[in-house]
């Protein structure tokens, strides 16, 4: 009898754990964008790192988790993954006194995308219940109760319910959304399913091609493209092993989400929204949101979200009249005048005759006499002489400003840059002194490959280093241009500038590891007829095996692989790689056009969004993008349909964010692209209206800031 009440009892207890179990709301965080956007500060920093109002961007969304009552939160970092974890180990988050039961960090450097991640995270066996799903860079004031609430009653009603996708209703004018990243969302209203998901493609096509049997199964269904999207899900333990099962699945709306309701005669699987009116939701994906975020924050939008609910220790922020949040420690001369929507962080001085508006001014910073700084971001530890005048610009950690500098709209000054008295710098400019660690190590081929590290399997992001001597000044590597449409200032008089004088390509002011890059790239044109025999016969080898992977269906780390040792065994260039890519990528749409009946258009976009990933970790950084475009343009010459090739080409890798805008007009203002030589000018013809384009867009961008500055002066 006493054994029946023990099992009994036993059997209970075990059932009530599971459902303890089940109840426990996990947290996936993903500290890394995958994106290049926030260069040249990211080169050094992780974008979840950067600042935003003197707190750093994760802290925000730990503390949306903690107040969501999240118990266990798993961090993934990629790229500078130590510095995450280092910081992380040293917050309050990981404390006795966290909110959180288990904040773990895990460390996956080689993973360059969310499905990459989903991927890991399904290895590990982590996820045991349902889990938030967030990037490092959201901020929200969001309350989850209800919404929590409502989702595990659609999971208990319907065990094919994997994910609620929790959406903001937008408006035309609002500064978070951004253009480039819009989505036209399928929904059932009366079950909030969402059934449809497609990217919203301003050009090339006419608009969404939405299936008719969709209006068969759904006697209402609503089309949206106002909505705010900032990536925040609930998903379910399926969610990782779907990204499994699919190794081509990188991104979580354009693969994972379009993938899984295209193909739900497949997978049976249904995804759910809930969207929201009257809350702040918001992702500093670029530096245009950056800016707008933080305008947010000073006007208190996103209260209690603001600054002086003081988030960090040894903040001590009071807001004043006209949103002015200076801290107790900061010292103002009597003659200094601090505008509104103004910041000023711990132990900051400000000079005589100084003026400062709409601006965030960081820790210890010291900023002299007659100084003007409008519109600015000015993290903490900087030096700014007298005299000196900063507009529109971002200035991160230890920079000295000299005396009388001027610094116009649009400049990016990376950590601990020094720049000399007098010095203009010139609008759009991007400065940094960072050096990676191949830059120092010029005597061995080996050590030159450690830029690459693994090699295409880890090209997403530079190696953390430090500069060796902070006092050099060294022009952006990474063209310096202004902001454009997802950037903070869109200034269409920004121009490619730099501190020195000198020419920029010189070879005195390339650092030892580009200046190797550069000799072999050089050895392409430079060759003997014995080199170009061999090279030739490499390129056809490796765009052979790439075609049959890509025939074949290989997984995108296999082939990659295999194209990586191929290049190692011929010494082979990086030009030489995207070369036998691009010749692999075109005949490979060229086999799907013929034998699957598709469009040319469609092709194209079944197989870079295929191939995307592989694509990505052969270019490095704006001059390789601007390269693989022309090697696109070379090899269209060839081919029969090559002028709608190589504009349809050109779409898709700006969709996919393998080429950004700067890139796509470098390539076509570069002569080699334009020459009538070889059929080059007359195959990009077709190409001009999509370039037109891309420059009316930012035109039309800047207009809008413009109106959006009159209407704030109003």
């Amino acid at each position: 009898m006493s054994n029946r009440k023990d099992k009994k009892s036993s059997g209970g207890k075990k059932q009530a754990e599971e459902q303890q179990r089940e109840n426990i709301l996990q947290a996936v965080v993903l500290a890394d964008s995958f994106q290049k956007r926030f260069r040249p500060f990211t080169l050094e920093t992780p974008r979840c790192l950067l600042q935003l109002a003197n707190t750093p961007l994760i802290e925000y969304t730990l503390e949306f988790l903690a107040l969501s009552g999240v118990q266990d939160v798993f961090i993934f970092a990629s790229s500078h993954a130590e510095k995450v974890e280092e910081y992380i180990r040293s917050s309050r988050w990981a404390q006795k006194s966290s909110p959180f039961k288990n904040c773990r960090i895990i460390l996956s450097p080689a993973s360059v995308s969310v499905g990459d991640a989903m991927r890991e995270l399904d290895s590990k066996q982590l996820i045991t219940t349902d889990f938030l799903l967030v990037h490092g860079d959201f901020i929200s004031n969001l309350p989850l109760g209800d919404i929590l609430d409502t989702h595990r009653k659609c999971r208990t009603a319907d065990k094919n319910a994997i994910m609620t996708m929790i959406l903001k209703e937008g408006s035309c004018g609002i500064r978070s959304k951004a253009k480039s990243e819009r989505g036209v969302f399928l929904i059932d209203p009366a079950t909030n399913r969402c059934v449809y998901y497609d990217d919203i493609i301003p050009y090339g096509r006419s608009g969404t091609v939405i299936p008719r049997e969709l209006f068969k199964d759904h006697s209402e269904l609503q089309i949206r493209n106002d909505l705010i999207d900032c990536y925040l899900d609930i998903c379910s333990p399926d969610v990782p092993a779907l990204f499994t099962e699919n190794f081509d699945y990188q991104h979580i709306r354009r693969h994972f989400l379009h993938g899984i309701l295209t193909d739900y005669d497949l997978y049976g699987k249904t995804i759910h929204t809930q969207i929201i009116k009257d809350y702040y939701l918001a992702r500093v994906r670029s530096l245009k949101a950056y800016d707008g975020v933080s305008k947010d924050m000073m006007e208190q939008l996103a209260y209690p979200v603001v600054p002086d609910t003081n988030f960090m220790d040894g903040q001590s922020y009071d807001s004043g009249r006209g949103s002015r949040y200076i801290d107790e420690s900061v010292f103002l001369e009597q003659s200094a005048t601090i505008k509104p929507s103004t910041l000023i962080g711990t132990d900051t001085s400000v000079g005589e005759e100084s003026v400062v508006g709409s601006s965030t001014i960081g820790r210890n910073c010291e900023i002299g006499s007659g100084v003007v700084i409008d519109g600015s971001y000015i993290w903490d530890d900087v030096v700014i002489g007298d005299g000196c005048r900063i507009y529109s610009s971002v200035i991160a950690n230890g920079v000295k400003l000299g005396k009388d500098c001027i610094v116009e709209k649009g400049a990016l000054i990376s950590y601990h840059v020094n720049i000399p008295d007098g010095t203009t710098i010139k609008a759009g400019s991007k400065i940094t002194a960072y050096k990676r660690k191949s830059d120092t190590d010029s005597d061995s081929d080996d050590k030159e490959d450690k830029e690459d590290k693994d090699g295409l399997l880890a090209g997403h992001e530079y190696e953390d280093s430090e500069s060796e001597e902070e006092d050099e000044v060294i022009r952006s590597k990474m063209d310096s241009l202004g902001f454009h449409e997802e950037d903070l200032i869109n200034d269409s008089e920004s121009s490619i500038s730099t501190i020195s004088d000198d020419d920029e390509d010189s070879d005195d002011e390339l650092s030892p590891g580009d200046k190797k890059l550069r000799e072999r790239s050089d050895s392409v044109t430079t060759a003997t007829s014995e080199d170009n025999a061999e090279a030739d016969a490499w390129h056809k080898e490796a765009a052979i095996s790439l075609f049959t992977a890509m025939e074949g269906d290989h997984p995108v780390e296999v082939a990659s692989l295999e194209l990586n040792g191929l290049r190692m065994t011929a010494n082979a260039s990086w030009h030489q790689v995207r070369k036998a890519t691009v010749s692999a990528l075109h005949s490979r749409i060229e086999q799907v056009v013929a034998t699957k009946s598709k469009s040319l258009s469609q092709a194209a976009n079944e197989v870079f969004t295929r191939w995307e990933p592989l694509v990505k970790r052969m270019i490095f950084d704006q001059a390789d993008q601007s390269d693989f475009l022309l090697l696109v343009q070379k090899d269209c010459v060839e081919r029969k349909n090559g002028s709608s090739l190589l504009l349809t080409v050109a779409q898709r890798v700006f969709e996919l964010d393998i080429v950004e805008e700067e890139a796509i007009n470098a390539w076509w203002a570069d002569e080699k692209s334009s020459t009538e030589a070889g059929g080059m000018s007359k195959v990009r013809q077709a190409t001009e209206v999509f370039v037109k384009w891309l420059a009316e867009a930012e035109e039309e961008s800047s207009e809008e800031e413009e109106e959006d500055d009159d209407e704030d002066d109003e």
